[in-house]
């Protein structure tokens, strides 16, 4: 479903086989002018994003719900929300923990063992070291939203 304000918005089954058609349903949607670099890091975001969806929010529910995913060009800012069912998580308080425990989610030497933190690190350098904007927030009608925004640069 397209917006008229340009937001792209869609509902994927909470399962790792729908990847193909999300990333299809994104491809399509991909802003004009767009910086490849960019394009790369949000299709790695989402990727990661849906997938911590249908494995860790999901993956407790009898009957998982869809995904949400919307996507959208706002001034020079690429947002993308990825929406799920799952309870409540603190993403920066798990960051803080990991920093406190010696672990090193922002590098590649030492990386962790448990397949678990790939995706926080790779989330931490989309924010550390190319300026995305990523936090993960619950919602009032429940449910939580991670929402990535990271320049939309022009090639």
């Amino acid at each position: 479903m397209q917006h008229p304000d340009g937001e792209a918005q869609a509902e994927f089954p909470s399962t790792l086989d729908a990847m193909a058609e999300l990333l299809e349903w994104f491809e399509q949607k991909r802003p004009g002018g767009l910086d490849d670099m960019v394009w790369i890091q949000a299709q790695t975001a989402l990727m990661e994003g849906f997938t911590n969806a249908v494995r860790h929010a999901h993956g407790l529910l009898e009957t998982p719900p869809v995904v949400g995913v919307t996507l959208s060009l706002v001034g020079s800012q690429l947002r993308l929300g990825i929406r799920d069912h799952g309870a409540p998580f603190d993403l920066e308080a798990l960051w803080r923990e990991q920093v406190t425990q010696g672990e090193e989610p922002l590098g590649l030497d030492g990386l962790p063992e448990r397949e678990s933190h790939w995706g926080l690190i790779i989330l931490r350098r989309l924010q550390r070291d190319y300026g995305w904007s990523i936090r993960y927030e619950p919602l009032a009608g429940g449910g939580n939203m991670l929402l990535l925004e990271g320049p939309g640069g022009g090639s």
